[in-house]
């Protein structure tokens, strides 16, 4: 089943042979390797938003049985980024162009209610260089009732700006570790818990991105009593989540979804995510899922609206502000003898509290960012 890209999941486990079948479709696991020979898909993502930024991310995907449940599989994916700011997300600056590509191998290994993956991932832009290795594995227990995984991830990343040479980059290093357990709760319910933690350490900054000090008065707000002065992020950070997941049959066509995610971490950030979904089998090959995502976070403890002295640590990060932000998903999947496709539409608006940028040489607080998303994918089994 072809799946959003923005999401991963383990093969579920189940009760032969309804709930087994369910629990599969349910968490949109990938097809398990020792039922194919060769699998290929390809697809393309186009993100826009009214803040000048828009993406177009191209993929391909490659899936060989080497032997028994072993199997082979190569990424590669490109993101074509046209932006109105070098870093993106901070405010207005000459337009900005930039590529990123990746690409992955990974070998994996499902059979008789074992499942393994080893694998590794490269990533380079203009001003980025990222190496990142995954290991995991997963089991079944109790009939098959029961299912836990454990994956963990190493990324070395280095970057900086396009401006300075490479020797004088910085080294980021992230260490991250998912586990997660599934449970049948029936024949028609099935519920998963997972816990996230991750460790980074090293430049956590934009080299592009420029904190103004101002005074203290709002009505001299303006970019003539400003003083622009580089960022800072601490070194450390260390994040935490907790994902709670279930999802229910009302009947052999009718299909819901209920997901809560919370979230903390050490720079003071605290976030929770909500999610219902319902899922609709037009047809035995058709099917169509409509779901939707509300999303509040709190700001970074050294985060403030406007500094007008110079401090430790300074940010002018839209991903470290106050935020609340709502998005409708509407996915249509079909699949035809060995053939699958899959159409997605998202719509998405966000608010960041206290953000301020420069209109007509004042800062004033930003507008509401509204988003779209158009993802297509198309797959084979051979």
């Amino acid at each position: 089943m072809i799946a959003p890209r923005r999401r991963a999941a383990w093969p579920a486990v189940g009760w032969p042979p309804f709930a087994a079948l369910l629990a599969v479709a349910w968490l949109a696991a990938p097809v398990r390797a020792d039922e194919l020979g060769t699998h290929a898909a390809t697809g393309a993502a186009v993100y826009r938003n009214n803040d000048g930024l828009q993406v177009i991310s191209p993929w391909l995907q490659a899936r060989q049985r080497v032997k028994g449940g072993a199997a082979l599989q190569a990424d590669l994916k490109t993101d074509f980024i046209s932006a109105a700011s070098v870093d993106m997300i901070s405010g207005a600056s000459p337009r900005f162009h930039d590529t990123r590509n990746e690409a992955g191998l990974q070998a994996l290994y499902d059979e008789q209610g074992l499942a393994g993956h080893a694998g590794y991932t490269y990533s380079t832009e203009n001003d980025t260089r990222s190496h990142t290795v995954s290991v995991g594995a997963a089991r079944e227990w109790l009939s098959r009732n029961l299912s836990t995984s454990l994956t963990y991830g190493l990324g070395l990343d280095r970057l900086g700006s396009v401006r300075e040479p490479e020797a004088l980059w910085h080294d980021r290093t992230s260490h991250r570790l998912d586990a997660t357990i599934t449970q049948l709760l029936s024949r028609t319910a099935v519920a998963s818990l997972a816990y996230t933690v991750q460790q980074i350490s090293g430049f956590q900054s934009s080299p592009y991105r420029m904190v103004p000090l101002v005074p203290k008065s709002a009505d001299l707000w303006t970019r003539g009593h400003a003083q622009w002065v580089a960022e800072q992020h601490p070194d450390e950070r260390t994040r935490h989540g907790v994902t709670i997941e279930a999802r229910q049959a009302l009947s052999n066509r009718w299909f819901l979804r209920a997901l809560y995610r919370g979230y903390v971490d050490t720079w003071g950030v605290r976030a929770n995510t909500g999610e219902l979904g319902a899922t609709f089998k037009v047809h035995y090959a058709v099917e169509v899922e409509l779901s939707n995502r509300f999303y509040w976070q709190s700001r970074a403890s050294f985060e403030r609206a406007m500094y007008s002295v110079e401090r430790d640590f300074m940010t002018r990060d839209r991903r470290l502000v106050g935020q609340i932000a709502d998005s409708t998903q509407l996915t249509v999947r079909t699949r035809w003898l060995n053939w699958e496709a899959m159409l997605q539409g998202v719509a998405g608006w966000e608010r960041y509290d206290d953000f301020h940028t420069l209109v007509s040489g004042a800062f004033v607080p930003m507008a509401d960012t509204w988003t779209g998303i158009v993802q297509a994918a198309l797959a084979v089994d051979l």
